[in-house]
């Protein structure tokens, strides 16, 4: 079956944002990137805003799709948790600059930043996990955890740790924090 060229179109503005920046996202460089005839894009996606959507709810199914497949495993929360983020710095890693480019160039009251923000990690998801644990504010303890994995996310990504090659310890290494929190935040 061919793949979806809504699909297709979304992958390759996430792509043109990662490697040139969000200001290089036309229409047109996604109907040259993509080898389509012009006005492709813009019969799929008729303004700039509509294209961006499509982009930031790629990131959206894309990433709500591999953690479920994640959760499917049995695992203790923190590994599910590293092996995700694992996931993102190994095979996403477009995904995420094209993220963090898209928050700083969207207005921070905007449909489009809360569904950006609202991406990668849930809150909602992530409140089961502390209801179990029996922390008197779970969504505070939810809401404090995903700044610890969007901190360690964009450490990996761009900041100092960026420079590390990824290897089979990288897991372990994401671990460390996550785990760290878990058992703080039940004992506290």
């Amino acid at each position: 079956m061919k793949p979806d060229r809504r699909a297709l179109i979304a992958a390759s503005a996430v792509t043109i944002i990662a490697e040139q920046g969000p200001r290089a996202l036309t229409h047109r460089a996604v109907d040259q990137s993509l080898e389509l005839p012009a006005g492709s894009t813009s019969y799929y996606f008729r303004t700039r805003e509509a294209l961006l959507e499509a982009t930031a709810l790629h990131i959206v199914h894309r990433s709500r799709s591999i953690f479920d497949e994640l959760r499917e495993r049995p695992s203790d929360p923190a590994a599910l948790t590293a092996e995700y983020l694992d996931d993102l710095l190994s095979h996403r890693r477009h995904e995420l600059i094209a993220r963090y480019a898209l928050l700083l160039e969207t207005p921070r009251d905007s449909a489009l930043h809360q569904l950006l923000e609202d991406s990668l990690f849930s809150r909602e998801k992530a409140r089961p996990v502390f209801d179990i644990v029996g922390v008197d504010d779970p969504d505070v303890a939810a809401a404090n955890f995903l700044s610890l994995l969007e901190g360690l996310i964009f450490d990996y990504c761009l900041g100092a740790r960026s420079r590390d090659p990824r290897s089979s310890e990288t897991v372990r290494q994401l671990r460390i924090p996550i785990d760290i929190y878990l058992r703080g935040v039940g004992s506290a």
